[in-house]
C-alpha cells in the first residue's frame, strides 16, 4: 500500500535555524533513500501539542494512501511516553503517545509502541533527540514497506488525553485560540458540524463582539468576523488584516460562542 516511490510526510516544531531538520532527513536518506519527504510545517510553537494536531488534521487527508507521517512535537522527550506507530486503515503515523495524533479520524485503527533496541540498524541513541534516534528510523523502515511487527509491539489505543477539541452541541459555549495562520486567522479549538446549531456571533473577554458570517468578505475591509474554517473549526479573522493583531488575541485567548 505505500505508494512508489514511498511518501515520508514530516512535522515538527524544529523549526529552520538549526540543524534537526537535516540530521532527521539525514537518517531518512540513508536508511530509506528512495523516500520523497515532503515538509509539512518546522514552525509549530514549540511544545505545542494542541497546534501540531491541528496542523496534521488539515492535511493529512490530501496525501496518498500509504503515506508515512512522521509527527516530532515532543516536550515529554526522555519520559516515560511511549513512541508509537500509528496505523488507520490509510495511513501511517509515527509520533510520541502525547495526544499529538488526537485529531485522527477514527477507523480500523491499530497501534504499536516502538522497540528501539529491535532496530536491524546502525542509528545513535539520545535522551533528547528521539526524532532523530527513534521516530526517524521507523518512519524508514515503514517506507521500506517493513511491517511494525519486526520493531513494534501492539497496543490497545494511543492517547489523546488533554487535548480539547470540543464539538458544538449547545450555545453559549466557551471557546479558546489554538493557532494563528501567517494572515493572522485565529483558529479556535471549537469544532462546528453540521448538527451544530447556528452561532450568531463571539464574544471576546474584552466583551467585543464579533458577528458570524460565510467568509471575510461578510464584513468590510478592516473589520472582523467569525466563520467556519476549511477545516471544520470556528476561526476569527479580520477582512484584509490580521485579527491576532487588530484583536490583540494571542495562543489560549478565550471568548464565548453564542
Amino acid at each position: 500500500m505505500v505508494p512508489t516511490p514511498p511518501i515520508v510526510a514530516f512535522l515538527s516544531d524544529f523549526g529552520e535555524s538549526d540543524w534537526y531538520v537535516a540530521s532527521v532527513k539525514a537518517v531518512l536518506a540513508r536508511l530509506c533513500p528512495e523516500a520523497k519527504v515532503i515538509d509539512i510545517s518546522h514552525q509549530v510553537e514549540p511544545g505545542n501539542i494542541r497546534s501540531g494536531a491541528f496542523i496534521l488534521s488539515q492535511c493529512y487527508h490530501d496525501f496518498p494512501r500509504g503515506t508515512v507521517f512522521l509527527c516530532v512535537v515532543d516536550p515529554g522527550v526522555g519520559s516515560d511516553r511511549k513512541p508509537i506507530v500509528h496505523f488507520d486503515g490509510d495511513y501511517y503515523f509515527v509520533a510520541p503517545d502525547n495526544g499529538l495524533l488526537g485529531l485522527l479520524d477514527s477507523g480500523m485503527c491499530r497501534t504499536y509502541e516502538i522497540e528501539p533496541h529491535r532496530f536491524d540498524a546502525q542509528v545513535r541513541e539520545s535522551n533528547t533527540f528521539h526524532g532523530r534516534d527513534i521516530f526517524a528510523p521507523a518512519a524508514a523502515f515503514l517506507a521500506s514497506k517493513i511491517p511494525p511487527s519486526d520493531f513494534c509491539t501492539a497496543l490497545p489505543k494511543f492517547a489523546h488525553d488533554g487535548i480539547d477539541f470540543p464539538e458544538v452541541h449547545d450555545l453559549p459555549m466557551d471557546g479558546q485560540v489554538i493557532y494563528f495562520d501567517q494572515f493572522g486567522n485565529a483558529i479556535t479549538n471549537l469544532r462546528i458540524t453540521r448538527s451544530s446549531p447556528a452561532p450568531q456571533s463571539v464574544v471576546l473577554k474584552n466583551g467585543d463582539k464579533i458577528p458570524f458570517g460565510l467568509s471575510f468578505h461578510s464584513v468590510e475591509k478592516g473589520k472582523p468576523i467569525a466563520y467556519l474554517g476549511s477545516g471544520g473549526f470556528l476561526e476569527i479573522a479580520v477582512n484584509l488584516g490580521s485579527a491576532r493583531v487588530s484583536l490583540n488575541l494571542e495562543a489560549e485567548s478565550e471568548f464565548k460562542l453564542v
